[in-house]
C-alpha cells in the first residue's frame, strides 16, 4: 500500500484546490524554499492520518489548519489521498478487495472534522483502526522522523535506547499488558484482603456469635421445657399438700379448743383456793397483834427517823469537805498566778531597760538629722543669693562630650557608607551587562515551569471546585456502620417485644398474586399510642377484647384473608369502609364533666394518639365509654342522665344496666403498657432507615467524586513534582544565581542609601545639639547649683521626718512598756491579800467539818441500838409466823399454777388463731391454685397416681423447688438476652461466610493465573528483545556502512550489564571500534542516530515513510548516500522525504517542487528515473 495522489483545498497555505498526482511507490522527495509549502504537504498526510498531538503539524487547533484561519474567505480545509492497495500483503484489513481507495478528512474553522472513506461517512475510530493495522499510527509515529528527531536519539540514554527497540520489537504491548495484569493482580488483592478482612471482621466473629447464641436458645428452649414439667409437679405436690394441710389443721383446731376450756376451768378452782387462804391468813395476824402490841411499829418509826438525819448529816458532811477542797485549789492558783507576776515583772523590766537604751540612740539620729537640715536651708540660702562656689554644671559637660562623639561617629559612617555605595553601583553596572545577555535554556525553562504552574494552579482550582473532604467518603462509611447497628438494635428490641407477645404477629400469606400488602394494617393496639400509660389497664378493659381485631382498607381485603390468606389463628377483622363506631356525643361528656369535674372524666377515644384514616376503627373500639380515675366518679357518670359505661384505672367496669364488674386483672392491662414502645420503635426503624438510604446514595456520589478527586490528586502530585524539578533546575542554573545576586546587590544598595540618609540626619542632630548645649553651659551655671541646693534641702528635711517618725514609735513602745510594768507592780498586793482571805476561808472550813463529823458519830450510834433492838421484836414475832408461811407458801404455789394455765391458755389461744389462719390461709391457696392452673381440675385425679405425669414417689420438694426457682431465674435472664432469630440468622451468615470463602477461593485462583500469565509475559519479552536486538544490530551496521563506508556501527549492553539496563552505542572505523561518539564528528554522529532509526524502521516497515530535512545537519556526499540507502534497503515502502539539498533528492525517482505566489502554495512534478 502506497500513496498515489494528494488533492489539498484550503489547507494552511494551499488556499486553491491543488492535485498532487504520480507518487511513485519507492523514493519521492519535496524540495522547494523555506516558507513555499513543502512541509504543508507532511503536515496534510499527517492530519489526514488523525494525529491529536497538533504542535507535530505546527498549530495549536484544528482551525489554524484553514487557509489564513479561516479569515480570507475560505472556511474549510480538504485533505484527500488515495492509496494503491494492489499488494494484499501490504494492504489494511477489510480492504483486501479493493486495488485503491480514498480517504479525505475536512476541518471546518469552528473546529469541527469528519471523514469520508470512498465518498462514504466513517468515524474516527474506524480510520484510525485501517491505519493502525498497517502500522501507521500517528500518534506515535515511528515512520516519521521529523526535524529534531536525530538530535534527540544522540541525546539518549541507555535506556532509552533500549525503550526504542522494545517499540520496535512490540514488546511494549508486553509490557503494558504487564501493568495491566499488575493492576488487575492488585485489584485481586485487595479484594482478597477485603474478603479477609470481612471474614475477620464481621462474618467470623458474627458467626460465632450467631452460633453462642443459638447453642443459648437451645439451651433456653431445654431449660423452659423442664422448668414447665418441673412446675406442673411441683405445682400438683403443693395441691396435694395444701389439701392434706386444710384437713389436719380442722382436726388440729377442734383439740385446741378443748383443751383450751379444760385450763379455764383449773383456774377458776386455783382461785376460789386463793381467796380461802387469805381469810385464813388475816385470822393469824389479828391473833399476833394482840400478843405483841404496837411496840415494833414504834421502834421502826424511831429507827426511820433517825436514819433520815443520819442521811441529812452525811450529805451535809460531803458538802463541807468539797467547799475546803475547793478553797484549796483556789490557794493554790492564786500562789501560782503570783510567782508568775514577779517572774513577768522581771523580764519587763529588763526589757525596758534595753529599749531606754535604743531610744537614745534614735533621739540622737534624729537631733543629728535636724542639724543636717539647718546645714542644707543654710547653703541654699548661700547659693540662692549668689554666694556658691561649686564647678561648672556636670551635667551639660557630659552632653556636649556626648554630642560631639556622636558627631563624629556620624561623618566616619557617612564617608564609609558613600565609598560602599560608589563600589556596589560599579559591581550593580557590571552585573546588569551580565546579565542582558539571556540564557535561552533559562528562557526556555522559565517558560516551561511556569507553565506548569500554570497547570498545578488550574488542577488545584478544580480539586477545590469538587469540594470534596478528605475522609468524607470514609466517615460516611463509618456513620452508615453506625446506622446499621442502630436499626438491628432497634430491630431485635422490636422482635423481643414481639416474642414476648406472639398474638401480636398477624401471619398470612399473599390471597393472590400481587397483593397489596399496604391495605392490612394489622392489630388494633398496634396503631394507637397510650397518653398516659397508667391508663392501659383501664384502655384494655374499655376495648372489650378488640385490641386484637385486624384492621383492613376494606371488606374485600378482610374477605380475601379469610378465604385464602391462610391465617394461622381466629381473628376479627375490621374494614375500615364498613365499621361505623358510635361515639359519645359532646353534649353528654361536658355534662359528665360538670358532674365530676373535667380531670376526673375522659372519653376513652380521646385517650390515645392514631392517624386520621383509622377513625372509624378507633371510635368502633373506644368511642363508647369514658375512663374515671376512680370508682365514685364512675358510679356517678354512669348512673346519671349520662348513662353510659365507665371503666376506672384498677379496671372496675360500671353498666348503665346497673352491673358491676372487676375484681382481680391478673396480666390485663399488661399488654398495652409492655407494647407503648413499638410505634415510636418502628417510627424510629424507618427513620432510621430513611436517613441509611439517604446516606447510600450521598455514599454513591461520594464515592464517584472521591474517585475523580483521587485521581485529579494524583495528577496533581506529579505535576506539582515536575513544578518542583523544575523550579530546582531554575534555581540551580547559572542565570538564575546571577539574577538573584543582581536582585540581592540593589538590595543592599538600597538600604546603603537609607543608612547614609539616617547618617546625614544624626549629623545634623549631633552639630544642632552642640550649638544648643554650648549655649545653655554659660547660663544654666548658678541655675542648677540652686536647684542642687534646693534638692539637698528636700532630701535632709526627708530623711529628718523618717528619724523623727521611728524615734516617736519607738517612745510609744516605751511608754506602753512602762504602764505594763506599772500595772503589774499595782496586782502584787491584790493577789497576796487574796491568798490570806483564801487561808482563813480553809481554816474556817475544817472548824464546821470536825463539828458535823461529831454529830454524824452520835447519830449512827443511836441508829445502831434501835436496828439491834428491832431485831430483837422480829425474832418474837417469828415464832408466830410459822402457820402464816406454810400457808403462804400453799398460795405461792397456786398462783404459780395460775400464771402457767394462763401461759398455757394465750399459748393455745395463739395456736388456734394459727391453726384458723393456716387453714383459711391453705384454703385460698387451693383457690389461687385452681385459678391459676386451669388444668389442675382435669388432671387432679392422676396427682400422686405411680408411673403417671404426677408420680410422686421419687418427688423431693427439698431439691425440686429450689431447682424450679433456679430455673425460673434462668430462664427469666436467658429470656431477656437469648436471640429467637439466631437459627434463621446463622443459616443467613453460613450462607454469607461460604460465599465469602467461594469467592476467596476464585481470586486466589485468578491471582495465580495473573502471576503465570505475567512470567510468560517476561519470557516472551526477553525472547522478542533479544531477537529484535540481533536484527536491528545487522541491519544497523549494514545501513551505516552504506552512509560511511569503510565503517560498522552496533548497539551493546553497557560494561558488566544486561541488556535490560540499557544499550549504548559502538562506531568501529576499520577495525577500530570507539568507546563513545564523542570522538566522532557531528555529522558522523548524525550518521549514526539516522542509521539506527532506519534500521528500527526497516525492522517493523510501514508501507510509507515521511522524512522531514533529516539531512539539514549534513554535508552533500553523505547526503548523497543517504539517497542510495534507501533506494538498496528500503525496496518495498515508500519514502516521501522534504530536503533543500541536492544530494538527497537527486536520488529520488519522483522530484515534486513547491513555491509560493499570491499568497498561496503550488506544486509540480518532475520524473528522475532515466537520471
Amino acid at each position: 500500500m502506497y500513496i498515489k495522489s494528494i488533492v489539498l483545498e484550503g489547507f494552511k497555505s494551499y488556499g486553491t484546490k491543488q492535485e498532487i498526482h504520480g507518487f511513485d511507490p519507492e523514493f519521492n522527495a519535496i524540495t522547494g524554499l523555506n516558507g513555499s509549502g513543502k512541509s504543508n504537504i507532511l503536515d496534510s498526510i499527517c492530519f489526514l492520518l488523525g494525529i491529536q498531538n497538533l504542535q507535530q503539524v505546527r498549530a495549536s487547533n484544528l482551525s489554524e489548519l484553514v487557509y489564513k484561519s479561516g479569515q480570507a474567505g475560505i472556511n474549510k480545509a480538504t485533505v484527500s489521498i488515495t492509496f494503491d492497495n494492489r499488494d494484499p500483503k501490504t494492504g489494511p484489513l477489510g480492504y483486501e478487495n479493493q486495488k485503491e481507495f480514498t480517504i479525505t478528512r475536512t476541518v471546518i474553522s469552528n473546529g469541527k472534522t469528519k471523514y469520508l472513506i470512498n465518498g462514504a461517512s466513517a468515524n474516527n475510530n474506524r480510520v484510525h483502526d485501517l491505519f493502525q493495522s498497517v502500522q501507521l499510527n500517528v500518534n506515535n509515529p515511528h515512520f516519521l522522523i521529523m526535524q529534531g528527531r536525530i538530535t534527540k536519539v544522540l541525546n539518549m540514554k541507555p535506556l532509552e535506547i533500549l525503550s526504542m527497540i522494545e517499540e520496535a520489537a512490540g514488546t511494549r504491548m508486553y509490557e503494558e499488558k504487564k501493568e495491566s495484569s499488575l493492576k488487575n493482580l492488585e485489584r485481586k488483592e485487595s479484594k482478597l484482603r477485603e474478603i479477609t478482612a470481612m471474614l475477620n471482621e464481621h462474618i467470623n466473629p458474627q458467626l460465632e456469635k450467631l452460633k453462642e447464641e443459638r447453642k443459648e436458645y437451645t439451651k433456653y428452649t431445654k431449660i423452659v421445657r423442664e422448668y414447665e414439667h418441673l412446675y406442673k409437679i411441683c405445682i400438683a405436690w403443693d395441691f396435694c399438700q395444701t389439701e392434706e394441710l386444710v384437713k389436719k389443721t380442722g382436726e388440729e383446731k377442734d383439740k385446741l379448743k378443748n383443751s383450751y376450756e379444760d385450763h379455764k376451768k383449773l383456774i377458776a378452782d386455783l382461785k376460789k383456793q386463793l381467796v380461802e387462804a387469805d381469810e385464813r391468813i388475816q385470822a393469824i395476824e389479828k391473833k399476833m397483834d394482840k400478843d405483841c402490841g404496837n411496840k415494833l411499829q414504834e421502834i421502826e418509826s424511831e429507827l426511820k427517823s433517825k436514819q433520815v438525819a443520819e442521811a441529812k448529816f452525811d450529805t451535809q458532811l460531803k458538802n463541807l469537805k468539797e467547799a475546803l477542797n475547793e478553797e484549796k485549789k483556789k490557794q493554790a492558783d492564786l500562789i501560782k498566778n503570783l510567782k508568775e507576776e514577779k517572774v513577768s515583772l522581771a523580764q519587763k523590766e529588763k526589757e525596758l531597760t534595753n529599749s531606754l537604751k535604743k531610744l537614745e540612740s534614735l533621739q540622737t539620729i534624729r537631733d543629728k538629722d535636724n542639724d543636717a537640715v539647718v546645714t542644707a536651708e543654710n547653703h541654699f540660702h548661700a547659693v540662692n543669693a549668689g554666694l556658691g562656689d561649686d564647678g561648672e554644671d556636670a551635667s551639660l559637660a557630659a552632653q556636649l562630650i556626648a554630642a560631639g562623639k556622636d558627631k563624629k561617629a556620624a561623618e566616619t559612617e557617612t564617608k564609609s557608607l558613600e565609598m560602599s555605595i560608589k563600589h556596589v553601583q560599579a559591581e550593580l553596572a557590571k552585573k546588569e551587562a551580565e546579565n542582558k545577555i539571556v540564557d535561552k535554556s533559562y528562557t526556555q525553562d522559565q517558560s516551561v515551569y511556569q507553565k506548569c504552574e500554570n497547570e498545578v494552579k488550574k488542577l488545584k482550582a478544580e480539586i477545590n471546585k469538587l469540594n470534596y473532604q478528605e475522609g468524607k467518603y470514609e466517615g460516611l462509611l463509618a456513620k452508615e456502620k453506625k446506622l446499621n447497628m442502630e436499626i438491628g438494635n432497634y430491630q431485635e428490641e422490636l422482635d423481643s417485644i414481639y416474642a414476648r407477645f406472639p398474638q401480636l404477629s398477624f401471619d398470612y400469606v399473599d390471597p393472590v398474586k400481587n397483593f397489596d400488602r399496604s391495605k392490612v394494617r394489622g392489630a388494633v393496639c398496634l396503631q394507637m399510642e397510650i397518653k398516659d400509660p397508667k391508663e392501659a389497664l383501664a384502655l384494655d378493659v374499655a376495648s372489650s377484647g378488640k385490641l386484637y381485631n385486624i384492621i383492613v382498607k376494606d371488606e374485600d381485603t378482610g374477605k380475601l384473608l379469610l378465604d385464602k390468606g391462610h391465617l394461622k389463628r381466629r381473628c376479627t377483622i375490621i374494614p375500615l369502609n364498613k365499621i361505623r363506631g358510635t361515639v359519645i356525643e359532646n353534649r353528654l361528656i361536658q355534662e359528665a364533666e360538670n358532674i365530676v369535674g373535667k380531670d376526673n372524666v375522659a372519653l376513652a377515644l380521646s385517650r390515645i394518639n392514631f392517624e386520621k384514616d383509622l377513625t372509624p376503627a378507633m371510635e368502633y373500639v373506644f368511642g363508647n365509654v369514658f375512663i374515671c380515675p376512680s370508682m365514685p366518679s364512675a358510679k356517678a357518670v354512669t348512673f346519671s342522665n349520662v348513662k353510659k359505661r365507665s371503666v376506672t384505672l384498677d379496671g372496675e367496669v360500671f353498666d348503665p344496666a346497673g352491673t358491676l364488674s372487676g375484681g382481680s386483672m391478673g396480666n390485663r392491662g399488661r399488654l398495652l403498657a409492655e407494647i407503648v414502645p413499638i410505634p415510636k420503635l418502628k417510627r424510629t426503624i424507618d427513620e432510621k432507615q430513611l436517613e441509611l438510604n439517604k446516606l447510600r446514595m450521598e455514599i454513591q456520589n461520594v464515592r464517584k467524586l472521591k474517585q475523580k478527586y483521587d485521581e485529579m490528586c494524583e495528577q496533581y502530585e506529579l505535576k506539582e513534582n515536575e513544578a518542583q524539578l523544575l523550579k530546582s533546575k531554575i534555581e540551580q542554573s547559572t542565570y538564575h544565581k546571577q539574577i538573584e545576586e543582581f536582585q540581592k546587590m540593589k538590595q543592599f544598595l538600597e538600604e546603603q542609601k537609607n543608612s547614609l540618609a539616617s547618617c546625614k540626619e544624626k549629623q545634623k542632630k549631633a552639630e544642632k545639639l552642640i550649638k544648643e548645649l554650648e549655649a545653655k553651659t554659660s547660663k544654666n551655671t548658678r541655675e542648677n547649683k540652686v536647684k542642687e541646693s534646693e534638692k539637698a534641702v528636700a532630701e535632709c528635711k526627708k530623711k529628718a521626718v523618717a528619724s523623727l517618725e521611728k524615734f516617736n514609735s519607738f517612745q510609744a513602745e516605751v511608754d506602753s512598756l512602762k504602764m505594763e510594768i506599772e500595772g503589774i507592780i499595782e496586782g502584787l498586793p491584790n493577789c497576796e491579800e487574796q491568798i490570806q482571805v483564801s487561808a482563813k476561808n480553809i481554816e474556817e472550813c475544817e472548824k464546821r467539818l470536825k463539828e458535823a463529823e461529831d454529830k454524824q458519830k452520835d447519830v449512827k450510834e443511836v441508829v445502831s441500838n434501835l436496828v439491834e433492838e428491832l431485831k430483837k421484836q422480829k425474832s418474837v414475832l417469828k415464832s408466830h409466823s410459822g402457820e402464816i408461811t406454810k400457808i403462804g407458801k400453799e398460795k405461792e404455789a397456786m398462783n404459780k399454777q395460775i400464771a402457767n394455765t394462763e401461759l398455757q391458755m394465750q399459748q393455745l389461744e395463739h395456736d388456734i388463731k394459727n391453726c384458723g389462719e393456716n387453714t383459711s390461709e391453705a384454703s385460698r391457696k387451693l383457690k389461687h391454685l385452681l385459678d391459676k392452673n386451669k388444668w389442675i381440675e382435669s388432671q387432679k385425679k392422676y396427682f400422686g397416681v405411680p408411673n403417671s405425669e404426677f408420680d410422686f414417689s421419687n418427688f423431693n420438694s427439698k431439691v425440686a423447688i429450689p431447682r424450679l426457682k433456679e430455673l425460673e431465674e434462668l430462664k427469666e435472664k436467658m429470656h431477656r438476652n437469648v436471640n429467637t432469630r439466631a437459627q434463621n440468622m446463622l443459616s443467613s451468615v453460613e450462607e454469607q461466610y461460604e460465599n465469602l470463602i467461594r469467592k476467596k477461593e476464585i481470586v486466589n485462583n485468578d491471582k495465580i493465573v495473573i502471576e503465570n500469565v505475567i512470567k510468560e509475559l517476561d519470557e516472551k519479552k526477553m525472547m522478542a528483545l533479544k531477537n529484535a536486538c540481533k536484527q536491528v544490530n545487522k541491519d544497523f551496521g549494514s545501513i551505516f556502512r552504506t552512509l560511511l563506508p569503510g565503517t560498522d556501527a552496533k548497539l551493546v549492553p553497557q560494561e558488566s550489564k544486561d541488556v535490560l539496563d540499557g544499550l549504548e552505542f559502538r562506531v568501529a572505523f576499520g577495525t577500530v571500534w570507539k568507546d563513545s561518539l564523542n570522538e566522532l564528528s557531528g555529522g558522523q554522529r548524525s550518521l549514526v542516530a539516522l542509521s539506527l532509526i532506519l534500521a528500527l524502521l526497516l525492522f517493523n516497515p510501514a508501507p510509507i515513510y515521511i522524512l522531514d530535512e533529516v539531512d539539514a545537519a549534513l554535508d552533500l556526499s553523505h547526503t548523497q548516500n543517504i539517497g542510495k540507502m534507501l533506494k538498496m534497503h528500503f525496496k518495498k515502502s515508500q519514502f516521501i522525504v522534504v530536503s533543500l539539498k541536492d544530494g538527497m533528492f537527486s536520488n529520488a525517482n519522483v522530484l515534486f517542487r513547491t513555491k509560493f505566489s499570491d499568497g498561496m502554495s503550488s506544486v509540480s512534478r518532475t520524473v528522475q528515473r532515466n537520471k
